[in-house]
């Protein structure tokens, strides 16, 4: 090669090696061991300080293995929490760094739970923090608390998940079986908060005692007597789904207690399945499980008058009797679906009596009058919230009973009619 050739050669290469050193795709990776994973939050308002809570999922410990030396004490959630407050919660958020020493990583956060203060105080900033952070997902669930969000944080224990985030994945996943729980995610509030009614409901997550059973083995003495006693179970504080509140704009108003959260499901058609138990002709107890629902909200306008109409159809199985009702004849059928008819209305008319009295529309009775009418809807639009309050509206639900079990009739033991 001559010198022309080696000349040209020289550039290329150094300009090879630059490329290979900037390009490599490694310039902005980071280690797994050296992050900690954000599980779920509480946001908190205590006077002019924002206080932003923390759990972090705790790394397992290197080789595995449990507690070990037959020391097991009520089950520890594998979790760490962090509390800091600041003037922003981005500035709390920073103070935890300062005891940090893994880097914080968002992506996969499972829940937040916002304070009852700070609902009151409004949770656009919450909503602002969560959605500029470009690590945290709209998908992640959100919730609120009576009290500081903080303590169901901090005393949350474990049932059968290892942390608090994993416990509320799973309540969001199967909580609708019951029909009194839901949980939004973070774009949920945004779609409903950004709507013609400017209004959203968020689920209230509380902690409540669950016995946890004694070890085996585990026993103390009574009064010096020398005899070994029963083991006494202990008890566990873990996270369950209990009523819901109420928002206008962005503020807390109210709170639904779980039968007005229901009725509420109802209409949005949030409720997956449910469990009605009812009475039957003779007055004992049968329980009806729903396996379809699916409700309509519209409204009319006509004479200068505009009024909502609610309807809702559900199916179900009866599952278990108490009382010996024969259900192969039709009037015990019919009865039953009466019953569940009125059951599902009188959950609604609760739910819209208490929406209605914290001029909150959460039914969508605002959006349905902005597609049906829209002239309609731009004379009354910036007074919605007062003609929701005064909004005639009919519910008129459709119940009907499918199946009856393995069998129709009751059993009888010892025979008879």
């Amino acid at each position: 090669m001559g010198k022309r050739g080696k000349g040209f050669t020289r550039p290329l290469v150094l300009v090879a090696v630059v490329v290979a050193i900037c390009a490599g795709g490694c310039w902005d990776r980071r280690e797994i061991n050296e992050l900690s994973f954000f599980s779920s939050a509480a946001f908190d308002l205590e006077g002019q300080e924002r206080v932003l809570t923390v759990e972090y999922i705790k790394p397992s410990p290197a080789g595995g293995g449990g507690e070990g030396g037959g020391r097991e004490t009520l089950p520890q959630r594998q979790a760490i929490i962090d509390s800091e407050k600041g003037a922003t919660f981005l500035e709390a958020g920073r103070q935890g760094a300062l005891g940090m020493p893994r880097r914080a990583y968002l992506a996969h956060a499972a829940a937040i739970l916002i304070g009852e203060e700070m609902a009151r105080y409004g949770i656009k900033e919450v909503l602002e923090h969560i959605d500029r952070i470009p690590e945290f997902r709209r998908t992640t669930l959100i919730l609120l608390t009576r009290g500081p969000a903080r303590d169901e944080v901090i005393m949350a224990q474990s049932g059968l998940e290892k942390n608090l985030g994993r416990e509320i994945t799973g309540l969001h996943k199967w909580v609708q079986v019951s029909g009194y729980g839901f949980i939004p995610n973070v774009n949920h509030v945004f779609y409903d908060l950004s709507g013609e009614a400017g209004s959203t409901v968020l689920p209230v997550l509380e902690l409540a005692p669950q016995p946890y059973p004694p070890l085996l083995g585990r026993g103390g003495t009574a009064g010096g007597t020398g005899g070994a006693t029963a083991p006494k179970a202990e008890t566990l504080l873990t996270a369950r789904l209990n009523g819901a509140g109420l928002f206008y704009r962005d503020k807390l108003v109210a709170w639904l207690n779980a039968e007005q959260t229901r009725g509420w499901s109802w209409v949005r058609n949030k409720v997956k399945n449910a469990v009605l138990t009812l009475s039957d002709q003779n007055g004992s107890l049968v329980s009806l499980n729903i396996t379809d629902s699916r409700a309509k909200t519209e409204v009319e306008y006509r004479d200068g008058l505009i009024r909502g109409n609610i309807k809702v159809k559900v199916e179900g199985n009866l599952l278990e009797e108490q009382g010996y009702q024969d259900f192969t004849k039709e009037e015990a059928v019919k009865y039953l679906e009466e019953q569940a008819a009125a059951r599902i209305r009188a959950e609604i008319t609760e739910a819209l009596r208490a929406a209605q009295k914290a001029g909150t529309d959460v039914f969508g009775f605002a959006g349905a009058l902005h597609r049906r009418y829209p002239k309609v809807w731009r004379q009354v639009e910036n007074n919605w919230r007062d003609e929701f309050q005064r909004l005639p509206v009919t519910i008129e639900i459709e119940a009907k009973l499918r199946r009856t079990g393995m069998t129709g009739r009751p059993l009888k033991p010892g025979g008879g009619s």
